[in-house]
């Protein structure tokens, strides 16, 4: 039976095309060594008459039999497909010569094919497409089925059917090549899509047939600076001429962009004084374009667009000195006639020059890019005062409607401005659409740095405020937040103390901390029974972002908590008060140890992960720093400094012969270590 199949070379293709695909290239050799001579002998013999050792056949010649019999390739012979393979290719050839037998018009070919690869019938669309060539010139299809295989990373393929559309007679157009580079743009491969777009840019250029055009020139230009290749791009920025390879605005975006990226990548792991000097160098080619651009722009022979001046804008905000960084807003005024507002006295006047350009019409509009551009430079140039007045002038005077990137800039400025009271008023102006907990989050450390100002725990009522009453469930880190700033705004009080007056700066910190638990009660209350009661798991997903959601509301329970033992211990308020607060503590108190009852079946792993003895003692997870500065240990008021130094700092080994065994260390807040993880009794 073997030997029938191996003698014969359709048998052997067929028992082959039932092998595994990944086993034929492993098989091959060995299926082709099995037909051996001793083992074909005996097939000779019962087939023709007997071959005697006197014979004149020579081994040569029963090889040479052997050989013509065997097959020399593995390929399936399109006579021998499948049945099922055949008949739908029969089915398509056939579909195929029907339309096409309706089709004349080359654009209603295109359309066809630009449909059937919107389905993904690719084979259709390329069968089609190759039977038309012979009577049309479809080069619209072919167009369509290179921007195909480029959109599915398909590269290789696409050069391939390139090169088959040439041979078939149907001439590339303009078209053709800027489908060819913007795709290459987009390759996942950038080293071959950069000598794959330079080989055919280069023929383009040789080609006397067609001349490539500024939207050739860009779409390389693209390829090679998304690969990170600046030799080959300036290579092509040589070929720029002044008739049908102008450079225009996306030119020079283009290679700005370029280079900074490139120079992001480069400084990654470089020391200091390297990445300055990149940066630098970076910064220096660039400047050389923009003389260029805007001596161009000044002649008319160029027009500059918003994304031109904010790329250059962003790779001078990565300057490493400050004074190189604010010429950002010279360069918003020189492009834009926006007066710079970080100057002092600066009056928004315009030269003759300038003018006469703003008569034209030649001023470039500013937008939502330009808006974030100029509160990212505020930011970093520490120029924070200006920032409401540039917001003001650009959405008032210019009209840009801010959208949610430009809110979350406006704050993170702020921020670094400690501008608390700015930031608790401008919740109210956020449309519903933008808002949500990230601004009230912003807004809260805000004055969290701002501690040291009156005001601060003012701004942050107003801003718990908004956010109980615009979202739907308050967040648990910003009400954190909130007792934060509570908290640390204790600068006036301990001023107080040390003038003397230690009773009632002592007293106005206990009723500060109490009437920030009494406001975030309702909001803790709504947001406990929110992620404890209403909401219910549907899958096993869900139902760990919910524990990670109960996590943040015990979290916020534990400072809740503790902050009531900080009253209570440090004896900030009368008994009498202190009485009123005690059973809302005892009931917090309550549900964090429901909630860590059973944590060890929850999280098995935590006493492996963490290596504390049991899982309910590891808290400390949850004990977040929220900024700003130390909370203030009221024990401590009215000492002097030195010795409230030499209390709280850490001691040595060598202290212990100094003071007495019995008596425990002072840590930092607490007036021994007892205090510090003692519960009240409640």
């Amino acid at each position: 039976m073997a030997e029938g199949i191996l003698a014969c070379g359709a048998c052997l293709r067929r028992a082959m095309q039932l092998l595994p695909q990944q086993r034929i290239a492993l098989e091959r050799a060995a299926l082709l060594r099995t037909l051996s001579l001793p083992q074909a002998q005996p097939r000779f013999s019962s087939t023709s008459s007997a071959i005697s050792p006197n014979s004149s056949t020579t081994t040569q010649d029963v090889q040479a039999a052997i050989k013509a019999d065997v097959p020399q390739s593995l390929d399936i012979d399109p006579a021998e497909l499948p049945v099922s393979a055949k008949k739908t290719k029969e089915k398509l050839e056939r579909a195929v010569k029907k339309n096409l037998s309706y089709m004349d018009d080359p654009w209603k070919i295109g359309q066809y094919v630009q449909d059937a690869l919107a389905k993904d019938r690719y084979d259709e669309a390329l069968l089609l497409t190759q039977r038309a060539s012979s009577r049309h010139s479809v080069v619209v299809s072919w167009n369509h089925l290179i921007g195909y295989l480029l959109e599915k990373q398909q590269l290789r393929k696409a050069v391939k059917l390139y090169n088959e559309m040439k041979k078939r007679a149907q001439m590339p157009n303009m078209q053709t090549y800027t489908i060819m580079f913007r795709g290459l743009a987009k390759s996942q491969h950038p080293k071959l899509a950069v000598a794959e777009a330079i080989k055919h840019y280069q023929i383009l250029l040789k080609d006397s047939r067609l001349e490539p055009n500024s939207t050739h020139l860009n779409a390389v230009i693209n390829v090679c600076g998304k690969a990170g290749d600046l030799d080959s791009m300036f290579t092509i920025v040589d070929t720029i001429n002044e008739s049908t390879r102008a450079a225009d605005a996306y030119t020079y975006t283009t290679i700005i962009n370029a280079l900074r990226y490139n120079v992001l990548n480069e400084i990654k792991d470089l020391p200091e004084e390297q990445k300055s000097e990149n940066i630098n160098k970076a910064i220096g080619r660039a400047k050389a374009l923009w003389r260029e651009a805007i001596s161009k722009w000044r002649q008319g022979r160029l027009i500059i667009d918003e994304e031109m001046v904010c790329a250059f804008g962003r790779l001078l905000i990565m300057a490493p000195d400050r004074l190189q960084k604010r010429e950002i807003f010279d360069l918003i005024e020189q492009t834009m006639n926006i007066p710079n507002l970080t100057r002092a006295g600066d009056a928004s006047t315009s030269t003759d020059s300038q003018k006469k350009l703003a008569v034209k019409g030649s001023w470039v509009t500013p937008g939502r890019n330009t808006l974030a551009l100029v509160l990212t430079s505020l930011a970093s140039t520490k120029m924070t005062t200006a920032g409401i007045k540039y917001w003001n002038l650009m959405v008032r005077e210019y009209g840009i409607v801010p959208d949610m990137d430009n809110w979350m800039r406006l704050f993170g400025m702020l921020k670094v401005a400690k501008a608390s009271a700015h930031a608790a008023d401008i919740l109210d102006a956020i449309p519903d659409e933008y808002i949500n907990a990230k601004h009230y989050r912003i807004a809260l450390e805000t004055c969290v740095r701002d501690n040291i100002n009156q005001n601060a725990i003012k701004n942050a009522n107003k801003a718990l405020n908004s956010m109980v009453t615009r979202l739907k469930v308050p967040d648990a880190h910003s009400m954190r937040l909130y007792l934060r700033v509570a908290l640390v705004s204790h600068y006036q009080l301990r001023a107080r103390s040390d003038e003397g007056d230690i009773d009632g700066a002592k007293r106005d910190y206990g009723m500060q901390i109490t009437d920030a638990l009494n406001r975030l009660w309702e909001p803790y209350r709504k947001l406990h029974n929110h992620y404890f009661n209403v909401v219910k798991p549907k899958d096993e997903k869900a139902e760990a972002i919910l524990y990670n959601d109960k996590r943040e509301v015990i979290a916020l329970a534990r400072i809740m908590y503790s902050s009531y033992n900080k009253v209570i211990q440090q004896g900030m308020l009368p008994e009498a008060d202190i009485t009123k607060i005690r059973h809302i503590g005892a009931r917090i108190n309550r549900e964090i140890q429901t909630f860590f009852a059973n944590r060890e079946d929850v999280e098995p792993n935590l006493r492996k992960s963490k290596g504390r003895g049991t899982a309910g003692e590891d808290m400390s997870e949850y004990d977040d720093k929220l900024g700003g500065d130390f909370e203030w240990d009221t024990t401590q008021a009215g000492r002097v400094k030195s010795q409230r130094r030499m209390d709280e700092r850490p001691r040595s080994r060598w202290d212990d012969g100094h003071r007495d065994h019995h008596e425990p260390r002072k840590i930092r807040g607490f007036r021994n270590q007892h205090q510090r993880r003692a519960s009240l009794p409640w």
